[in-house]
Parts: structure tokens; C-alpha cells; sequence
């Protein structure tokens, strides 16, 4: 008995669908790159010349295990000779190798998070259960998996799955990245209440939840992806999800400057504020600095600049800011000019 004949029309959509895919994974594999290349020079300076700690082992798998990865997967997709039989057993490392540096991605972000919250081991702890619980559920729909059936003659070991619970492996991490954007917007909103609008603030605040953003973003189109496609277009936004996933939390941590014990902000409360921060601001900053076990070998520079911006330009600003409040001071109660 012969095989059933496949609509041609069906094999051209099917072949047409394939390429775009691959098109596209190439694509974001060029973004990862080109991103290693421009902060190349970055690492070796706030990573390679620091202290090492957890969040810096954490940052290095993520960046180059996240490139050896894709260039297997790369591989499986582009070349020939990968059996059927191969692309059934190496989707399932596939998979497994996403859920890993995604969720170690999501620790690094957990783990800012944190610090950003002054420490808070509720907020730690919430966190992480919704993580473990990520990885649980993830690990359950990546074992209904398979790979992809492709047209006579075509090559790709590609994921997909038909099940209901298959889908949780991009809805449960979109469920973590809304909790630790939300969390995030919402300390900053505090943070900008107590300590008003100075330049240093702003930027900080502005590129932690410009981050966050794009990966909850990143993360929300490849689930809509997921559930509006055809069949073999499912899998499409996986990689870039991935990969663009990486390429912010690498540069959230390379733009954080390293800990620096030299300055402090300590004597300028007891001071009385005269920088115009806010005491409710600076009582934080004095609350949240610590030299702790968690602190030291885990977070590393994850937390230092939550803990007293201890960057050159902040002391700049907060000296600028200083100064021209003290030239305008009437009285110990009169607003300065620099507000208005």
C-alpha cells in the first residue's frame, strides 16, 4: 500500500514556514552576537577584573552557555545529516537547555529584585517558590514534546507539542517575568516618591524597569505566537524569546558599577540632608547597605548601587545637588530654587 499523497500546496506553506523560522533564528543568533562583541570590553572590566561572586558565575552561564547552545541548535536546524531519530532525542536537550538558562536568566533578576526591595526575604521568598514552581511546570510540558514532522527532504529538529500543559513552557516563565516587572515598577514608583526626581535616580530606575520590560514583552509575543500560529509556526518566536532574554540580563549586569567602599552616604544623614534626597531615602540607603554573606558572595554588584549608587556620576549629581541647594537655602525650612 502506498503512502498517502501531501497537498503540494500544503508542502510549499510547510517549506515557506521553515525557512521563515530559520531566517529568524539566524537573525536573533546575530543580535547575541553582535551584543557580545560591543560589551566585550565592558565584562572585562566589571566582571573579569572584579571580586567573582554567585550573580557573576550566574551572569557567565548565562552568557556563553546561551551561545554554545544555539550553536548546536543552529546546527540541528540547518544541517542534513540529523536524522529523524537524532532530532527526537535532541529536542528534548533542546527544551531541557531552555528551561535551564531561562530560569538562571530569571535568578539573576530574582536575585536584583531583592536587593531593589532592601533584602526583603519575603519578597526572596515569593519569588523563589514562583520559580521552582516555573521550572516544575516547565519541566512536566517539555515532556510532551516532539519534534516537529518537516516536508520530504527538509532539515530542522525543531520543538513543539500538542498536549495542553506543552504550552507552560513559555506561560510559566511570562508568569514569573510579570511578577518581578510589577514588583519593580512598583518599588521604583516608592523610590521616586520618597526621593524625588534627582538624574542619578531616574537612570537607574529607567534602565532596571527598561529591561525588565522588554523581556516581559519578549516573553508575551512568543506565547501570543504560540497560540495564534499554524502548527510549524509555533515554535518560531522561542529563540529570539531566549535569546533577547539573555542579551538584557547581561546588560543589566554589566551596567551596574562595581561596589566601592570608599564614600558613603552616611555622614551626609547625619548631616541633615543637604543633598535634597529625601531622610526616608537616605535612611534606606543606610539600612540596605550591608557586608553580609548574601551580600558579599552572592550578590556582588547585583546590589551595590541599591544600596548607595556608589557610582562617580552619582556622587557628582549628589554634590551638584548639594551645592546649589546650600547656595539658595533662606532658611532650615525654606525650598530651594532647585525645586521650583
Amino acid at each position: 500500500m502506498s503512502p498517502p499523497s501531501l497537498d503540494p500546496d500544503d508542502v510549499a506553506s510547510g517549506i515557506h514556514h521553515l525557512t521563515a523560522g530559520k531566517y529568524f533564528q539566524v537573525a536573533a543568533f546575530v543580535m547575541l552576537i553582535y551584543d557580545h562583541l560591543l560589551t566585550f570590553p565592558r565584562e572585562v572590566e566589571r566582571i573579569w577584573k572584579q571580586p567573582q561572586t554567585g550573580a557573576t558565575f550566574l551572569f557567565l552561564l548565562v552568557r556563553y552557555a546561551t551561545l554554545l547552545e544555539f550553536i548546536i541548535i543552529i546546527d540541528a536546524f540547518q544541517d542534513p545529516k540529523w536524522t529523524k531519530d537524532a532530532c527526537n532525542r535532541f529536542v528534548q536537550f533542546e527544551g531541557a537547555s531552555t528551561t535551564v538558562l531561562v530560569g538562571l536568566c530569571e535568578l539573576i533578576m530574582i536575585l536584583r529584585v531583592y536587593a531593589f526591595y532592601g533584602r526583603s526575604t519575603y519578597v526572596l521568598s515569593f519569588l523563589m517558590l514562583l520559580w521552582a514552581v516555573q521550572i516544575a511546570i516547565s519541566a512536566i510540558g517539555l515532556n510532551t514534546g516532539f519534534a516537529v514532522p518537516l516536508p520530504p527532504g527538509q532539515a530542522g529538529c525543531i520543538l513543539t507539542g500538542t498536549s495542553r500543559i506543552f504550552p507552560s513552557l513559555w506561560v510559566a516563565p511570562l508568569v514569573t517575568d510579570t511578577c518581578i516587572f510589577v514588583l519593580t515598577l512598583w518599588r521604583s514608583r516608592q523610590l521616586l516618591r520618597e526621593a524625588g526626581k534627582t538624574p542619578t535616580l531616574q537612570i537607574f530606575l529607567r534602565d532596571g524597569v527598561m529591561y525588565f520590560f522588554i523581556i516581559f514583552l519578549a516573553n508575551l509575543a512568543n506565547t501570543v505566537i504560540y497560540i495564534m500560529s499554524p502548527e510549524d509556526l509555533k515554535a518560531v518566536g522561542a529563540s529570539f524569546s531566549q535569546l533577547i532574554t539573555a542579551v538584557m540580563v547581561s546588560r543589566l549586569v554589566l551596567n551596574l558599577r562595581p561596589r566601592s567602599p570608599s564614600r558613603s552616604y552616611t555622614t551626609m544623614s547625619n548631616a541633615g540632608d543637604t543633598t535634597g534626597l529625601g531622610s526616608s531615602f537616605i535612611g534606606h540607603i543606610n539600612q540596605t547597605r550591608d557586608n553580609s554573606f548574601m551580600s558579599r558572595t552572592v550578590l556582588g554588584n547585583l546590589g551595590a548601587d541599591c544600596d548607595n549608587f556608589d557610582t562617580d556620576d552619582s556622587y557628582q549629581d549628589v554634590d551638584m545637588l548639594s551645592s546649589e541647594r546650600e547656595t539658595t537655602i533662606v532658611g532650615s525650612r525654606t525650598l530651594s530654587r532647585w525645586w521650583t
